[in-house]
């Protein structure tokens, strides 16, 4: 809260948070921005670690777009628009 907090990558470099249980620790091998909040409430709720962790990366950031016509209107409950347009 309150401040700019840089990142190390741009939005469109490579992926750093793979989602996989046997190779966590091998893929996961470079540092990566979390939403600590995100990343604890994840892990209060029972989230795997490395499910906790991509998706806490996802929110470290703010979202990209909002188009006209695809907030309110579209049902979160049939599209993943919302969702995909996180990263």
């Amino acid at each position: 809260g309150g401040g700019v907090r840089r990142t190390a990558k741009s939005r469109y470099d490579a992926i750093s948070a793979y989602i996989s249980r046997r190779a966590a620790a091998r893929l996961n091998d470079v540092p990566c921005e979390t939403d600590e909040a995100a990343l604890q409430a994840l892990r209060g709720e029972g989230v795997d670690e490395p499910l906790a962790r991509h998706l806490a990366h996802l929110f470290a950031r703010d979202p990209l777009v909002a188009f006209e016509g695809f907030v309110e209107e579209v049902d979160d409950a049939a599209s993943m628009e919302h969702f995909e347009s996180l990263n």
